[in-house]
């Protein structure tokens, strides 16, 4: 397979995954309850201090060390975290809780481990990669092709757990050679939540190449994006439009902000000399009336449904614009069609990778496992990374926001929360980034 090369997972003995967590609110990485005690007073962890492990899908980092507290966010499997040299007391933990760095706590036990040599973390030790435009390497599957998971009673084999449907989307993080049930011996990828795929059903996938503009000195709005194929740019010579040339597909391109009419039309002048039919592109402008949150460095995100596009904003002052899809009855009712919701709203939760999303929830048509670049807001909703279509700046989805891998990247780097060294999720608490979806 093209893209990163895959771990090499020695035995199935290396994947004693468990895929619960051990807090009792393990459905929701931000649901948990808060206790009414003050909380605990730690002193700084540095960063060279010894480790603890994630064993498990999902290991929480809880405010407290109690087993009711507020999720902070949570660990994926492999994920090694520097943490308090000693225990700290605690309850509803089967041995014992241990400050992690940052800040919270976590359970050793079922989900964490201090073993360092942990079959688990040796299995899972590829990380995700923070800096590219995906965090683990993905594939498609190229037919119907069953899922497996290590057969318990003989550690060199597997067993059939289910079936992934042709085209589905996955992510895959290592891979090991093992015998079925019917004694027919795989090559199989593995799968961060620690099933297998046989890796000759699969084809390297990277998603979309579009990424959006970055506004600063040089580019400044308005700036427009090419949604249609086979449209053309032109030259105006005596105030006549001629064709002179093809506009590409999800072309960026910088305007000055000059236009004129001809004929009823507007065509938009380029910084490289070229006119442009307002009809042909998607022209993001810079805002004439702003919202009152936007003060300061609040960091919040312009989304247009008619337009299909998204702008981060600091306070007043835009910094990328982009693309985006939007839920394909646009503005419906989100309640009874796939629309998207309009409003304020806050980003509530980040993932690297979507540890808790339905595989069967993004498209009807296949499994997608492991979405990345995922932001939660209040309204229910999802802005993520698609790598599965490349209909950015068109309607498309089931009311989810859409962005390019590429952008999904950016956004999620710039957006609150900040993600810890080593955490997969975060929950967001103060200093929230907020969304205005607009018609």
């Amino acid at each position: 397979m093209a893209g990163r090369n895959w771990y090499l997972a020695g035995s199935a003995g290396l994947l004693a995954l468990s895929l619960a967590c051990t807090s009792s609110n393990d459905t929701d990485p931000s649901a948990s309850k808060q206790s009414s005690d003050a909380l605990p007073v730690v002193g700084p962890i540095p960063k060279d201090n010894p480790k603890l492990g994630s064993i498990a899908d999902r290991t929480p980092v809880l405010e407290k060390p109690e087993g009711n507290a507020r999720r902070l966010g949570y660990l994926h499997a492999g994920a090694r975290v520097a943490r308090a040299k000693e225990p700290y007391p605690g309850d509803g933990c089967d041995e014992d809780w241990y400050p992690v760095r940052p800040k919270g706590f976590v359970c050793i036990g079922a989900s964490a481990s201090l073993d360092m040599n942990h079959p688990t973390l040796s299995a899972m030790a590829l990380a995700p990669e923070l800096n590219q435009p995906l965090p683990y390497t993905y594939a498609r599957t190229t037919k119907e092709t069953p899922l497996f998971e290590q057969d318990k009673q003989n550690e060199n084999r597997v067993k059939r757990v289910g079936k992934l449907r042709p085209s589905s989307v996955l992510a895959v993080v290592g891979s090991w050679h093992a015998k079925d049930e019917e004694g027919e011996e795989h090559r199989l990828g593995l799968l961060p939540n620690g099933l297998f795929v046989r890796a000759r059903d699969l084809k390297a996938e990277s998603g979309s190449d579009f990424e959006g503009m970055v506004i600063d000195k040089q580019h400044q709005l308005p700036v427009a994006f090419v949604v249609k194929r086979g449209v053309n740019y032109f030259k105006l010579e005596e105030n006549k439009p001629q064709k002179a040339g093809e506009l590409e597909f999800h072309e960026r391109i910088s305007l000055t902000g000059r236009f004129r009419t001809i004929d009823k039309l507007r065509y938009w002048a380029t910084s490289d000399d070229r006119w442009v039919r307002h009809k042909d592109v998607t022209v993001v402008r810079r805002l004439h009336e702003y919202p009152e949150f936007a003060n300061g460095q609040q960091k919040w995100m312009d989304v247009s449904v008619i337009t299909g596009t998204l702008v981060l904003y600091e306070g007043k002052e835009p910094v990328f614009a982009t693309l985006v899809s939007v839920g394909r009855d646009r503005l419906g009712d989100p309640k009874t069609t796939a629309s998207t919701e309009r409003g304020v709203f806050e980003v509530t939760e980040k993932h690297i990778t979507d540890r808790g999303a339905d595989p069967k929830a993004a498209t009807p048509r296949y499994e997608v496992y492991d979405i990345p670049w995922s932001l939660a807001l209040s309204s229910g909703a999802k802005l993520h990374a698609a790598l599965w279509h490349d209909r950015f700046g068109i309607e498309y989805t089931e009311g989810a926001l859409h962005v390019s891998p590429r952008d999904g990247a950016r956004i999620f780097g710039w957006a609150t929360p900040e993600l810890p060294e080593g955490w997969h999720g975060v929950s967001a608490a103060d200093d929230k980034t907020l969304v205005r979806i607009r018609k």
